[in-house]
């Protein structure tokens, strides 16, 4: 092939060069060479040549700069994108008779047409989702029967005020909760071959072993491992022992588990009222607690990490408790989420 005389195409070359291309063109021509010659030495099409020409004669050396294509005018007004955004953050599927509780690209579809009365492909939907700054998220999860009055209350007046107390008895804050750690749990993702599913070899035994952790803001963590379900005698002496290593007055903020509401645990409560008193988040709020993050972070550990062959898993739970009590700036993080910030500012941190 002659590249002399071969076209090539314009359309791959970026904005800059094609930009470049038209002055030099007319450039020539202004000096005096022929159209066809120049279109040839370039390996443009004449057409294109011709019109250079004449959006220079219109418009000058302005009509020659580059400007970014405009593209198809888009199906969707400025004000129905935010409508549709508004409608999204705003409410779930259900609430507008979709049968579902979560937004995906064809239901989202779906309420364009209805409400706008247009039909959009889902990977369209699925960029204008991305330009109205809205991406796929996992939800949290919330009870019906949750009081987000009294949630707020209890962040805005009922903390602030045992904080206040707390500091005039110089007692410790302390946020406590429990859980279970399952040695069948599910495991991580990890990089393989496309097409073939990589095999982690993992024990499918049943057992469990629960775990109860009290964290203050300041970085501090107790815990204890036990086996059986939680029950009020087992609570107090797990109370008693936590009382051992944490000297001074305790304010202890817990969940409504039966255990820590019991008419045994009050009776004990009353008579220890000189070292220890106990707050309730409210109920149905477990994400007000930051205990809540300790363990998230532990069961992390054991989807990186799962347990070997023979390895205990009261030994596996403790050692990698013991790695979290060890590293203070790591419990404080847990105090990082912006659903426990009303710790941070009512300590004025």
């Amino acid at each position: 092939m002659n590249l002399a005389t071969s076209r090539r195409d314009a359309r791959s070359l970026d904005h800059a060069t094609l930009e470049e291309m038209r002055r030099l063109a007319i450039s020539r021509i202004n000096s005096g060479e022929l159209q066809v010659d120049v279109a040839r030495s370039l390996q443009v099409r004449p057409s294109s040549l011709w019109k250079w020409v004449d959006v220079y004669r219109r418009h000058g050396d302005e009509g020659l700069a580059s400007r970014k294509a405009t593209g198809r005018r888009p199906k969707l007004t400025e004000a129905q994108c935010s409508k549709l955004k508004r409608i999204i953050i705003g409410k779930n599927p259900l609430q507008l008779s979709f049968g579902t509780a979560l937004w995906t690209l064809p239901i989202v579809a779906a309420l364009i047409e209805r409400e706008f009365g247009v039909v959009l492909h889902e990977t369209t939907v699925a960029r204008t989702l991305a330009r109205l700054g809205l991406t796929p998220q996992k939800p949290q999860r919330r009870a019906f029967q949750r009081d987000d009055e009294a949630c707020r209350r209890w962040a805005s007046e009922e903390f602030p005020a045992i904080v206040r107390a707390a500091k005039r008895k110089q007692a410790t804050i302390l946020f406590g909760d429990e859980t279970g750690v399952r040695e069948d749990g599910p495991i991580g993702t990890t990089w393989g071959k496309r097409g073939q599913r990589p095999t982690v070899r993992v024990t499918f035994t049943r057992a469990r072993v629960n775990v109860i952790s009290f964290i203050s803001p300041r970085g501090r963590l107790w815990f204890r491992c036990f086996k059986n379900d939680l029950n009020s005698a087992l609570f107090i002496e797990l109370l008693k022992a936590m009382m051992r290593d944490v000297r001074g007055h305790i304010f202890l903020v817990l969940d409504r588990h039966p255990a820590h509401v019991s008419a045994e645990t009050r009776r004990f409560l009353a008579k220890k009222k000189a070292r220890l008193t106990v707050h309730l988040l409210p109920a149905y709020a477990p994400d007000m607690n930051p205990d809540e993050h300790v363990w998230c972070y532990l069961k992390s550990m054991f989807r990186r990490a799962p347990m070997d062959s023979g390895e205990s898993l009261t030994g596996a739970v403790t050692e990698s408790m013991e790695t979290i009590k060890k590293d203070r700036a790591l419990v404080q993080t847990f105090f990082g989420n912006p659903e426990v910030a009303y710790v941070k500012e009512a300590l004025s941190w």
